[in-house]
């Protein structure tokens, strides 16, 4: 995540001058046919990843086990109007992240605790390394 956070904040001063917007979105899961659509591949999967991130995330949507919370049509509806302006998104055109999905409150709050306890432990650290 911090990652794309970076690069959309890049690329956002980048295509600035061209009037172009960069918005980074974060998903919960929405009622789509993403998990009817699913493809695995001709190649199994390597048996050295089957208990990984990635491989039990893999097995989760094989299972049809997810059960969307988001509607797909609100959440577009939401980024629509942060991207023009109106709605919600009035006053909020210079924003570049927009986390949609009720499962991304706890993920941001688990985050934004992980963050705060690190600043906690190694603030002082991490200031004394600076010229």
């Amino acid at each position: 995540m911090y990652c794309c956070l970076g690069i959309t904040k890049v690329l956002a001063k980048e295509i600035a001058p061209f009037n172009i917007r960069v918005i980074t979105v974060l998903l919960g899961s929405f009622n789509t046919n993403m998990p009817n659509a699913y493809v695995v591949g001709n190649n199994p999967f390597p048996e050295a990843y089957k208990s990984t991130v990635a491989g039990l995330f893999l097995d989760y949507i094989e299972s049809g086990k997810i059960v969307p919370k988001g509607d797909k049509d609100k959440a577009m509806k939401a980024l629509y109007q942060l991207v023009v302006g109106e709605g919600f998104g009035a006053g909020k055109e210079k924003e570049t992240f927009l986390p949609l999905g009720s499962e991304m409150i706890p993920r941001m709050t688990g985050v934004q605790e992980y963050l705060t306890h690190a600043k906690e432990v190694f603030g002082e650290i991490t200031e004394s390394v600076s010229q």
